[in-house]
């Protein structure tokens, strides 16, 4: 079990980090912007935004690494899943610091 998450940890940092980074900074800037109201409704983007990036890029240019990593015992759902669940996540956690450290009082 933990060799299948490092696993797909390895395939998320390799494949799908440095865009959703982007777009997860991208959010902070606007929940900067627009104030920490804003948060339901950027997670909703990036929710949306994930099908999108997943099947028209991911899934295309990383097919061979999928069937190694099926050999390794990882499914594509479950390596895709945990990926968007852990970037999710992460993305959570920015745009939640991000509001309380500049709109709570210190």
């Amino acid at each position: 079990m933990i060799r299948q998450l490092l696993l797909i940890l390895r395939f998320y940092y390799s494949a799908m980090f440095f865009f959703c980074a982007a777009v997860s900074v991208a959010l902070a800037w606007l929940v900067k912007v627009h104030g920490p109201e804003i948060i339901p409704m950027c997670m909703l983007c990036k929710a949306a935004v994930y099908p999108l990036y997943l099947y028209v890029w991911i899934v295309q240019r990383y097919g061979d690494e999928f069937f190694y990593y099926r050999n390794l015992g990882v499914r594509r759902r479950e390596l895709l899943g945990v990926s968007c669940a852990a970037d999710f996540v992460l993305c959570y956690v920015l745009l939640k610091l991000t509001a309380l450290f500049l709109y709570e009082p210190l």
